[in-house]
C-alpha cells in the first residue's frame, strides 16, 4: 500500500537544507545499475539549495523553516523504480511545481518497501508566500497520493470506517499497536458490566489510577502514564457520557445483579511457560526477554488489559524491537551486561572498518575516469551498505537492551505480582451449601424433638 507522511524537524538554517538535499540525492540510494532516479520541479538538481535560498532572500523570508521534508512509500515487491519515479514525479507536481514551489525529489532503492523523498522551498518562487502543511494540506496529499496510486493500479489505503479514530491511530491499532484510546476504551468497556451508574463507573477510573477532569460541558480523562487529556465525546461511537450511561443501564451484568443473581467476578487465565530451551534465571538477559516478550504476546492477542502494569502496555507498541533485541541475544548467546558490552564494542569495530573501506571506495568513485571500473566499485559500495547497517541496527540493540533490561526485569515482577494475586484470589473456596443445610436441618430436628 502507499502512504504518505511529513517528517519532523524541517531544517531551519541554509546548511541543514543543504545537508538534507544531498541525502535525498545520495547516488549510492537513488541508481541502479542503468540510471538515476532523481528530479526536480522549479530548480535545477546541481546547486538546488542555492537556488532555495535566493528565493527566500528575494522574498525577505528568512525565518522560520527554511524547507520541508516529506516521504511517499509503496508495498514492498508491488512496483518498480521506474514506476515508483513516475509517482513520485507527478505527486511532486501536483502538489507543489503547478503551484510555483521548488522541489527536489529522488527514489531511494536502498530498502525492501520504495520510497520517494521529497524537499521543498517553503517559500513560493512566484507570490513568496510560505508553504502551509496543516491538517488540510495532509489531507490533500494523501488524496493526491491515493488518485496516482489508482491510476496505476496499485494498492491504497482505505479509508478507516472506525469512529473516533484518527488516521495515525487507525493505522496503529491495524497493525496491533498500542494507543491510548484504545486503552481507555478497554477499560471502559470493562467497567460497563461492573457498575451501576456512571458517577461508579468515573470512581472506578479513578480508582484505577485515572484522572477525571470536567471543562465547561465536556468530560476528559487521564490515564495513568499519560500526559494529556482525552476528551469521551472523541473517543468513537458508543463512549459519549448519553451513551455510556444508557450502556450501563441495559448491561446485562446490571440486569443479573438486580435478579440476585452471584455477583461478577473478573477470572484471568494462568498461563504456563513452556521454554525451549533451558532458562536457569530470570536474571539472565535471554531469560528475561524471553519471559518478557511471551507476556507481550499474550497481551497483544488479549481482548483484556485487567491487572497489567501500565508499562507493559506501553510496550506492546514496542513489540517489534523488543524481538530484534531477544532475537540478538539468542544468536549472540548473551546472558550478562559484560557480555553485551563485549558484543557492542565488537560490531562498533567491524562497522568503523566497514566505513572507512565505503569512504575510500567512495574517493575512488569520484576521481575515476573508467565506466567499468566505476561499476565495480558502486557494486562493492552496495554490497557493504547492507552490511553496515545491519550492523548499525545491532548496535541499537545492544543500546536498548543496556537502558532497558533494569526496567524490563521490574515490570515483569509487577507482572507476576499481579497475576499471583489473582490467581490466589479465584482459589479461595466457596463455603460448602451442603454442609450448611445439614447442619439446619439437625438444628431444627433438635427443636423439634424439645418441644
Amino acid at each position: 500500500m502507499a502512504t504518505t507522511k511529513r517528517l519532523p524537524k524541517p531544517p531551519k538554517t541554509h546548511a541543514a537544507v543543504t545537508k538534507l538535499i544531498r541525502y535525498v540525492l545520495n547516488p549510492s540510494k537513488t541508481t541502479d545499475e542503468e540510471s538515476l532516479y532523481a528530479d526536480s520541479c522549479n530548480c535545477s538538481l546541481v546547486g538546488a539549495a542555492n537556488q532555495f535560498r535566493a528565493v527566500r532572500d528575494r522574498w525577505d523570508k528568512n525565518a522560520g523553516n527554511y524547507a520541508y521534508h516529506f516521504i511517499q512509500s509503496f508495498k514492498p515487491g508491488e512496483t518498480t523504480p521506474e514506476e515508483v519515479a513516475l509517482c513520485g514525479k507527478e505527486l511532486a507536481e501536483a502538489l507543489f511545481g503547478n503551484d510555483g514551489y521548488q522541489v527536489v525529489f529522488g527514489t531511494h532503492l536502498d530498502k525492501s518497501h520504495l520510497h520517494n523523498h521529497f524537499v521543498v522551498n517553503a517559500v513560493n518562487l512566484l507570490d513568496g508566500k510560505k508553504l502551509q502543511t496543516d491538517h488540510d494540506f495532509i489531507r490533500r496529499m494523501r488524496e493526491e497520493n491515493d488518485r496516482i496510486c489508482k491510476v496505476h493500479n496499485l494498492s491504497v489505503i482505505e479509508a478507516p470506517t472506525d469512529n473516533g479514530k484518527s488516521y495515525a491511530e487507525w493505522v496503529i491499532a491495524h497493525n496491533g499497536g498500542f494507543t491510548w484510546r484504545g486503552m481507555i476504551r478497554l477499560d471502559i468497556d470493562e467497567l460497563i458490566p461492573r457498575v451501576t451508574t456512571f458517577k461508579e463507573l468515573l470512581n472506578e477510573l479513578e480508582s484505577n489510577g485515572y484522572t477525571v477532569n470536567r471543562r465547561g460541558k465536556y468530560l476528559s480523562l487521564s490515564p495513568p502514564g499519560a500526559k494529556v487529556n482525552f476528551r469521551l465525546y472523541k473517543l468513537g461511537n458508543g463512549y459519549t457520557e448519553e451513551d455510556i450511561a444508557e450502556r450501563i443501564m441495559y448491561s446485562d451484568r446490571r440486569l443479573a445483579k438486580e435478579s440476585k443473581s452471584k455477583p461478577f467476578r473478573v477470572r484471568v487465565k494462568a498461563y504456563h511457560l513452556k521454554s525451549t530451551f533451558p532458562i536457569r534465571s530470570q536474571g539472565k538477559l535471554r531469560g528475561l526477554y524471553y519471559v518478557y516478550l511471551y507476556r507481550l504476546r499474550k497481551l497483544l492477542n488479549s481482548s483484556t488489559y485487567s491487572n497489567v502494569p501500565i508499562q507493559a502496555r506501553h510496550d506492546t507498541k514496542l513489540f517489534k524491537e523488543f524481538t530484534e533485541d531477544a532475537t540478538l541475544l539468542f544468536d549472540s548467546k548473551i546472558d550478562t551486561v559484560e557480555q553485551l558490552l563485549n558484543l557492542y564494542y565488537q560490531l562498533d569495530e567491524k562497522r568503523h572498518k566497514l566505513c572507512v573501506k565505503r569512504l575510500i571506495l567512495r574517493k575512488e568513485l569520484t576521481y575515476c575516469d573508467s565506466i567499468d571500473v566505476a561499476k565495480s566499485i558502486q557494486s562493492q559500495i552496495t554490497e557493504l551498505n547492507p552490511l553496515i547497517e545491519r550492523l548499525g541496527n545491532q548496535m541499537r540493540s545492544c543500546e536498548r537492551i543496556y537502558e532497558r533490561s533494569a526496567r524490563v526485569s521490574e515490570t515483569n515482577r509487577e507482572i507476576s505480582v499481579e497475576q499471583s494475586e489473582v490467581i490466589k484470589s479465584e482459589n479461595v473456596k466457596p463455603q460448602n451449601n451442603n454442609t450448611e443445610k445439614t447442619k439446619k436441618n439437625e438444628r431444627n430436628d433438635d427443636n423439634v424433638s424439645r418441644s
